[in-house]
């Protein structure tokens, strides 16, 4: 009769461990097909982006990481930028949208980005020379109002004391801001609203 028992709880036992075993395995092994499905679904997608062709007539600079990210991480009761970084971040912003024949850097436009520099210099008015010019872009660029874009640019160009090379000469299309977007900040064009 014990040995029975033994006989019984041994051939139990590995019935359990040869069962859990197979369910640990399946278990992975779905997985495993899994990430290749996602992996060849991913792959297909890729195939299927139109391939970029440049119409954009001028060099192109880098982000300006830096800026982008003191403006990301900007609050209210914070330090405020400087008069002239508030022109440098306006001309930058403004390279996405603009034709010119240089563009050393850039802060990619959101409407984050533009509401937090109009609070920054409207909380701020006593900080800044140019108040009125900054607060007159912003808010047309918080109305998505871009049609003299050429000429803030320009204006905070003139501001900063530059008087050569790297002038707007022009708004980009939407088909050469889509390719500055993708060149620059690396943002495919399907995924831009």
């Amino acid at each position: 009769m014990k040995f029975i028992r033994v006989l019984g709880i041994v051939v139990l036992t590995a019935l359990l461990s040869i069962s859990g075993t197979y369910l640990i395995m399946k278990k992975n092994d779905d997985k495993e097909r899994s990430k290749f499905a996602e992996s060849e679904l991913n792959q297909s997608k890729e195939n299927n982006v139109k391939e970029l062709v440049s119409t954009v007539d001028t060099n192109f600079g880098w982000e300006n990481t830096t800026y982008s990210k003191k403006i990301d991480e900007w609050k209210s009761g914070d330090e405020p930028f400087i008069d002239n970084l508030i022109q440098e971040v306006i001309q930058d912003m403004s390279h996405q949208k603009i034709i010119a024949d240089e563009k050393e850097t850039s802060i990619m436009i959101t409407p984050e980005r533009i509401e937090t520099l109009l609070q920054m210099v409207e909380s701020n008015k006593d900080r800044y020379e140019h108040i009125d010019k900054y607060i007159e872009i912003l808010n047309r660029w918080q109305q998505d109002n871009f049609s003299s874009v050429d000429q803030d640019h320009n204006d905070m160009w003139y501001l900063q004391g530059t008087k050569q090379g790297g002038l707007a000469t022009g708004i980009a299309t939407k088909e050469q801001e889509s390719d500055y977007i993708f060149r620059v900040f690396g943002i495919p064009v399907e995924k831009q609203k």
